[in-house]
């Protein structure tokens, strides 16, 4: 069912009784739950080892001329409303929600590996970005090791790219930039972890995008906005 009038969106019960009719999406839907929770926990046991080995540290001109700056509750006050609008707009196409899922479980891979790859260390002006959510229910300890790339503007620009109305791309395209902007400001990141993370979410996207067109098993009842 295409989403194309945000004011009239279709019933949530509705959508999501169709959808579990399907063996397809059920089988689906749990192997997609099973492999993001998988690839959450082994990305926050590798942050235990990247936050213990020495890295190296980057000379950023950009960041050496401005800030820090203390965002912390900007930052986390977009970024969490942004993920439940979004979620919320998703979950009324089961599918495509499914679809997002699978691209943020293979943006969690990129990222377990690219940290596992480039041991860097924090900016020494670093402010820490404490978030009492994921300390929680991740590895307990503040990381600071977490650099490249920066999952927080990563995460917001999957948002821009599931959307499926111009409004809500607007929207979070603006709520990529600020949390990019905060992050980059509060010295959380370099802004090259900045600059890469939409291109690591985008080809997240993309790929999940080729498999479902591609690979006849993943189909689950895809309509055209499913697919932009």
């Amino acid at each position: 069912m295409p989403l194309e009038v945000v004011s009239n969106p279709p019933k949530m019960g509705a959508v999501w009784r169709a959808a579990v009719r399907q063996p397809r999406f059920v089988r689906g839907g749990i192997l997609t739950v099973l492999a993001l929770a998988l690839s959450l926990y082994i990305c926050t046991r590798l942050m235990h080892y990247v936050q213990a080995r020495p890295g190296t540290a980057i000379n950023d001109p950009i960041l050496g001329a401005v800030g820090p700056v203390c965002l912390t509750w900007p930052i986390f006050a977009v970024l969490w409303f942004s993920m439940a609008v979004g979620v919320y707009w998703l979950a009324l196409n089961p599918p495509k929600l499914l679809m997002g899922l699978q691209a943020g479980a293979l943006l969690m891979v990129f990222r377990t590996i690219s940290l596992f790859l480039l041991p860097l260390e924090p900016l020494p002006t670093i402010i820490p970005l404490e978030d009492p959510i994921a300390i929680y229910f991740g590895t307990g300890t503040l990381i600071t090791k977490d650099l490249f790339f920066s999952g927080h503007t990563a995460v917001m620009f999957l948002l821009f790219l599931t959307a499926h109305s111009r409004r809500l791309k607007w929207f979070f395209l603006a709520g990529t930039v600020l949390v990019g902007v905060g992050v980059a400001l509060q010295h959380v990141h370099y802004s090259a972890d900045v600059y890469s993370a939409p291109f690591f979410a985008y080809g997240s996207w993309r790929l999940v995008l080729f498999a479902h067109r591609h690979f006849k098993c993943l189909r689950i009842a895809l309509t055209d906005e499913s697919v932009r």
